[in-house]
């Protein structure tokens, strides 16, 4: 997964947010200062809202940015 990517997030983020979409686009990568290393920026619903690298485990890839 990368910067620009389109991913399905899990029921979880899904409904701990409150979004009405499964769909997010990933905006970037933000660095942290400790051994997790970074988090991600995603767009969904027309907002952005952080989330926790293990998304890359979690989420389903439905499109890569090129």
């Amino acid at each position: 997964m990368k910067v620009g990517s389109v991913v399905k997030l899990a029921r979880g983020v899904y409904n701990h947010f409150g979004l009405e979409s499964f769909t997010a686009v990933l905006v970037e990568k933000i660095p942290r200062k400790d051994n997790l290393e970074y988090d991600w920026l995603v767009m969904t619903d027309g907002r952005f809202i952080s989330l926790g690298r293990q998304i890359e485990q979690s989420a389903e890839l439905i499109g890569e940015a090129g």
